[in-house]
């Protein structure tokens, strides 16, 4: 059998309980959108839902050019296009986000190819800092989850992150707290039961030890709310003082110690936001596996083999 596309072939209906693509596989290629979303262009792969449920959006931050050092490593434009593979690093999420049944619409802000494009609805250009292009995805994306009605919500996902399949954004769409912002994060232990060999940072706190994950999951009200506080925050990294006001002293000292309870840091969250934030203590390592440094190119090779879109 033909190893599996990430694009084209558009008019078959995938199999919805579909697993991570592999050398035997087949690759979906139709689906269902709400009727205000714009209609995607020719040669892309479109969503089918698995069920009805609430609607989603999903932003792929792709960001970074050719200063990144890992895209400087490899001669690649940005981090997004570091052939993984054969294929983009950034078709990877894209092809998870497409195959998981649960993403309504796609939006990309950063740098993209023929193989991304087949498989996203909505393209748009990277600002020159990370808050802007956040903005530009959040923005585009509030539009869509406001015409996609009641309930809808975003995810917020970075390209960086491979092996995160569709098994995977299932399970955190379906599994995720009831919340206006859901964060995951991974124990210690279990990300290093999947990825020994990477090193990750971790956060101390008494719950246990702690990687951020590289998604965020919001309701439309959220979005507002998020922007200032980022934007806050980006200003504020590289200086101490400043950010102890922002997330409270009491907070960061908790943190610095490990003597902060997660549940304490929802609550400052929470009283920063004026939206209900809740951690999700996930189960998959994949979520948090960010591929950002060259060391971290041969545990790659374990990904499926994706081939490039043919004609549609």
């Amino acid at each position: 059998a033909p190893a599996p596309s990430v694009g084209g072939g558009a008019g078959r209906r995938p199999s919805a309980t579909g697993s991570r693509p592999s050398a035997t596989g087949s690759r979906p290629a139709s689906s269902q959108r709400p009727a205000s979303a714009a209609a995607p262009r020719p040669g892309t792969v479109r969503c089918v839902r698995m069920e009805p449920s609430r609607p989603l959006v999903a932003v792929v931050l792709a960001g970074g050019d050719r200063d990144d050092r890992l895209a400087l490593t490899v001669g690649a434009a940005s981090k997004a296009l570091v052939p993984l593979r054969d294929v983009p690093m950034g078709a990877y999420v894209a092809h998870a986000l497409r195959r998981s049944g649960v993403v309504d619409r796609i939006i990309w802000v950063g740098t993209s190819d023929a193989t991304i494009r087949a498989l996203i609805d909505v393209e748009l250009p990277s600002g020159r800092r990370m808050v802007d292009s956040l903005s530009l995805g959040l923005g585009a994306a509030l539009v869509s989850a406001i015409e996609a009605g009641p309930g809808a919500r975003v995810l917020l996902v970075t390209a960086d992150i491979p092996w995160w399949d569709e098994d995977g954004v299932r399970a955190f769409v379906r599994d995720a707290p009831d919340a206006d912002l859901v964060y995951p994060i991974v124990r210690r232990e279990v990300s290093l039961a999947r990825f020994p060999d990477q090193p990750r940072t971790f956060v101390r706190v008494r719950d246990g030890r702690f990687t951020g994950g590289n998604a965020v999951l919001l309701t439309p009200r959220a979005v507002p709310a998020l922007l200032p506080v980022v934007d806050a925050a980006f200003h504020a990294r590289k200086r101490p003082f400043t950010l102890a006001g922002l997330v409270g002293a009491g907070t960061l000292f908790g943190l610095l110690t490990g003597t902060v309870r997660i549940a304490a840091v929802e609550a400052r969250v929470e009283a920063l936001l004026g939206v209900s934030a809740r951690a999700y203590d996930s189960p998959d390592a994949t979520i948090a596996a960010d591929v950002d440094h060259p060391d971290h190119l041969p545990a790659t090779l374990d990904l499926p083999v994706l081939t490039r879109p043919g004609p549609a």
